[in-house]
């Protein structure tokens, strides 16, 4: 069985609009808002993996 590349994700959130996004771990990706367009995200560093965010 061929290895599948993963999706490394990360979250960011919009202090404009008060959204979070999770987002391909891309350094390439833009870090603008899906939402608003705002430029000015701020990473959540301390949230891992799916679960540890949407989940209690």
């Amino acid at each position: 069985m061929a290895e599948t590349p993963s999706l490394a994700l990360r979250y960011v959130a919009c202090d404009a609009c008060e959204t979070v996004f999770a987002q391909p771990a891309d350094p390439d990706e833009p870090t603008v808002c899906g939402r608003c367009g705002a430029r000015a995200l701020r990473e959540l560093p301390e949230i891992r993996g799916p679960d540890a965010y949407f989940a209690p």
